[in-house]
């Protein structure tokens, strides 16, 4: 089974040194790393290029002359990648010496399969752990390490970050026979990937931490929620437009799919119009009353409803 890792970097020469000696110290180690560097002005190319001459481990850059963002970049580098399966990584975490094996084995025995995620530890922009073993978000009760994921789930919420998974080329190949139709939906790459496999009933989560997820004033995303209210809203109409081009995503990779997906959906869809009403208004009594009248629990957890009446308090205090 041929191993393939694929790298975006812009400007990450402060940390994409550890980075790659991480992959290169595996325990069971890739047969190729791709990078793709998205026009840095720093010298990640020149730290890029002296790891390249030390390790045996067959590597490839390509570099972008313009930026293109991180979701080009990532789907450039795929584009080169010739693994059985491909393993997505950030410039700035660090991987668990163990953890392309460990994923293998699972792979190699549960072959229904398609996409691993995992969860992570947190450190610092020094390397110090800030939370060991952050678990994922999960919708049901399940105390299962390894345990798949619904379609329907993967479509409310995006299960990891795309720096903890792997995927199959099968999952790859039907990504980049899209591509063009593809880039243009306001979709994460990683939940486009995630998608794709739980469409073909091979999306699954291993709850265990394989990467040190590094928190710095430089992360492309980061792990933080809306402070205001106005942020809430602006969240909730981008997620809005999100669900409305996921639906034009298995509209492509599978139209029974759309056809099954599509009621729950456009719910979906209609629910951030109604949240965006219930915060603007501001008042609390009329947001618990309309959550009830909407049925809004049937695509939205408590956990969401209770953070968006912390804000309607804050705002009012």
């Amino acid at each position: 089974m041929k191993i393939s890792v694929v790298l975006a970097s812009y400007n990450g020469a402060e940390y994409i040194t550890e980075q790659l000696q991480s992959i290169d110290g595996q325990s069971m180690r890739p047969d190729e790393i791709i990078i793709v560097d998205d026009a840095s002005a720093d010298n990640t190319i020149k730290l890029v290029e002296i790891f390249f001459y030390k390790t045996d481990i067959d590597c490839r850059l390509i570099e972008h002359k313009e930026n293109k963002g991180y979701r080009e970049t990532f789907f450039d580098a795929l584009s080169y990648a010739s693994g059985d399966v491909i393993f997505l990584c950030d410039q700035d975490d660090v991987w668990h010496e163990d953890k392309i094996e460990r994923m293998l084995k699972v792979y190699e025995d549960n072959k229904a399969i398609k996409a691993l995620n995992t969860s992570y530890e947190l450190i610092d922009s020094e390397g110090n752990e800030i939370s060991e073993g952050i678990r994922n978000k999960r919708r049901k009760k399940d105390i299962r390490n390894l345990y798949d994921i619904s379609l329907e789930d993967v479509l409310s919420y995006n299960v990891a970050m795309g720096c903890t998974m792997a995927f199959t080329k099968e999952v790859k190949d039907i990504l980049l026979e899209h591509i063009n139709v593809i880039k243009t939906y306001n979709i994460p790459h990683d939940w486009i990937i995630n998608i794709i496999a739980a469409a073909l009933d091979g999306l699954y989560m291993l709850n265990e931490a394989l990467i040190s997820y590094r928190l710095h004033g430089d992360n492309t995303i980061g792990l933080n929620r809306a402070a205001t209210i106005e942020k809430r809203i602006n969240d909730y109409k981008e997620m809005a437009k999100q669900k409305k081009d996921m639906l034009k995503l298995l509209k492509v990779i599978d139209k029974d799919l759309f056809e099954n997906e599509y009621e729950y959906m456009k719910l979906m869809v209609k629910s951030y119009h109604i949240r965006c009403e219930m915060l603007g208004n501001k008042k609390i009594a009329g947001y618990i009353k309309n959550y009830r009248k909407y049925n809004l629990k049937t695509v939205m957890d408590k956990k969401t409803m209770m953070y968006d009446l912390y804000l309607m308090i804050k705002k009012q205090a």
